[in-house]
């Protein structure tokens, strides 16, 4: 991406008092705020900030800190990191603010540090406006979050929604600014023009920082209930195979007396044919034949409960398959989320004073 330098001019301004021409450079010339680093100046100029927006945002003295610092003092600031994951904040006592981003270095979260500043400056720059100025914007926003089809910036801005107002259009300003492709007002996009000469690169910085969590989750959601599908349909099956399995034992043991008894018939009607009576030699075959039908029954039963087994061990592997890349999105989820979000044991708990 080509980046170019825009230079900030400022012009010096000279009245006429009682005939000479007097210098008001030192009282009008607006403050030349510097970035504190050069990352936080590629920050500004990678997200297309206009001047305005890079002085604002350098005003803030924004600094980029690592994870384990980055949330000892943004913890200060209220926020609830054991809720959310936390990457950037805004504090400000009214006269004076400050802006802290969380270093990212993790390559799958690319995008992320640029729509974090983005985001906060976007903060700094409600708490310069008016009254009537938010009034007017909180319409346009409410109007503008209606767009919103992305699953994880509903709920995060349902989060906001039920409590303060003044909050939650804040956080409209700057989500909305730095997620929302189409604000579906033209208005509200010339707003935001003083702030970005393209919004859309914020955008798609927001888009590609979330894209690999957002596609785990994708398959996430695809994966468990089908994977719950699996699981049930297995163990109806593997239920099946059991009964079935001990209906053929129990068959298995009538053959073996069905085949006990004929031996035992065919004796019988062997020495009474040495006799010269042959009326239980067709008592045999008539035996031998529903014994051999039993037989050739059990056999089907048995190829049949074979293929069933074979259909299920192969439904077992698919689930298993399954299971396991079900296992490595889930691990590959904890290892980026690793490096941004604090684990249990790094959240220290403050005492709560009596």
């Amino acid at each position: 991406m080509q980046k170019s330098w825009h230079p900030i001019f400022t012009v010096s301004l000279w009245i006429v008092v009682g005939g000479g021409w007097l210098s008001s450079c030192a009282q009008l010339a607006p403050k030349i705020y510097k970035p504190s680093s050069p990352k936080i100046e590629k920050l500004a100029i990678d997200t297309t900030m206009t001047p305005k927006a890079q002085q604002l945002f350098y005003k803030q003295e924004p600094r980029i800190e690592s994870k384990k610092i980055f949330h000892k003092l943004c913890r200060k600031a209220g926020h609830n990191t054991e809720k959310t994951i936390l990457l950037g904040c805004f504090t400000s006592n009214g006269y004076e603010g400050s802006i802290i981003i969380q270093s990212v270095t993790d390559p799958r979260l690319d995008g992320m540090m640029e729509m974090v500043a983005a985001h906060e400056m976007l903060h700094a720059a409600y708490q310069k406006l008016g009254n009537k100025e938010r009034s007017q914007l909180a319409s346009q926003l409410k109007r503008a979050a209606k767009q919103v089809k992305d699953e994880h910036l509903l709920a995060v801005l349902k989060e906001y929604e039920t409590g303060d107002q003044d909050l939650y259009v804040n956080e409209l300003h700057s989500h909305l600014g730095t997620s929302l492709a189409n604000l579906g007002d033209p208005e509200l996009e010339k707003y935001y023009r003083q702030y970005f000469r393209d919004r859309k690169q914020v955008v798609a910085f927001s888009d590609r920082s979330r894209s690999v969590l957002s596609e785990i989750e994708s398959q996430v959601d695809q994966l468990e209930p089908e994977l719950n599908r699996l699981e049930v349909n297995l163990q109806e099956e593997k239920d099946y195979i059991q009964r079935t399995e001990d209906d053929l034992k129990a068959s298995y043991r009538d053959l073996e007396r069905m085949k006990a008894n004929l031996g035992n018939l065919k004796l019988q009607a062997e020495a009474s044919l040495s006799r010269g009576d042959d009326r239980l030699v067709n008592d045999f075959e008539q035996a031998r034949s529903r014994f051999n039908a039993e037989v050739g029954e059990f056999n089907w039963q048995a190829q049949q409960l074979q293929s069933r087994i074979s259909q299920f061990n192969q439904q077992f592997e698919t689930y298993t398959q399954k299971v396991d890349f079900y296992n490595e999105l889930a691990a590959t989820n904890r290892s980026i989320l690793s490096s941004i979000k604090l684990a249990p044991s790094e959240v220290k708990v403050q005492p709560v004073a009596p």
